[in-house]
């Protein structure tokens, strides 16, 4: 079955035009996966974006073999992927949206998946879409916690933040930050005023939806 779906996402994206979606006044999540809120525009690479238009008898298809049978009910999923907009891309090639169209830019746990590379040409993306006094919220494991879990002689634990048991690539962590790392990176994307927030605190819209895994995770707001 994800030999057939791939061969089935490889098909399309041939058919993909290669053009800057015309959008504004917009919220952006990037690589959502199925975190998402009420008027937010959802993108990601998965399975789950690519095939959230198709009819409802082949997402409970895809249900089964898309990993999200381990978090949601078929019924949570569909509804899911057919009352939220979604837009299937790879975000390491950029952001698929004009220059200063976006009031709001959200990420949770995605920009440690990239390579370094990616990752910051992603943020220098966000900056780029981003409108003037636009928010950017990330949010991503906090390499600082990670450490204390290891003093702590945690290591099993500490491991799980730098390697996966499955070979999801969506799964595989390629880097990781502390405040001052990511601070640092924003910056030399352009970001003039950044800020480290509190769990589901801060002047990003939904968070109290969007915001997860308080324990773990590094909770940061730049402005453009």
């Amino acid at each position: 079955m994800r030999q057939l779906i791939d061969k089935i996402i490889s098909f399309f994206a041939k058919l993909k035009k290669n053009k800057v979606l015309k959008q504004t006044d917009v919220k952006l999540n990037l690589g959502a996966g199925l975190q998402v809120a009420p008027n937010w525009i959802n993108i990601d690479g998965s399975y789950n974006a690519f095939f959230s238009k198709f009819p409802v008898f082949f997402l409970k298809k895809i249900y089964k073999v898309s990993g999200a049978n381990k978090y949601y009910s078929e019924n949570e999923y569909v509804k899911i992927l057919k009352e939220n907009k979604f837009i299937h891309h790879e975000l390491k090639y950029g952001i698929p949206f004009q220059d200063n169209s976006c009031d709001f830019i959200f990420s949770s746990h995605f920009l440690e998946h990239l390579p370094l590379y990616d990752a910051n040409h992603l943020l220098r993306e966000m900056f780029r879409c981003v409108k003037d006094k636009g928010v950017v919220r990330i949010i991503i494991p906090d390499l600082e916690y990670a450490v204390e879990l290891y003093k702590k002689g945690k290591k099993d634990d500490f491991l799980k933040f730098f390697f996966t048991e499955t070979s999801n690539i969506y799964e595989h962590h390629h880097y990781m930050y502390d405040f001052e790392m990511l601070e640092k990176r924003l910056k030399k994307a352009g970001f003039k005023k950044i800020h480290k927030r509190n769990y589901k605190e801060g002047s990003v819209p939904n968070i109290d939806i969007l915001d997860n895994r308080p324990e773990e995770t590094l909770f940061i707001e730049a402005l453009k």
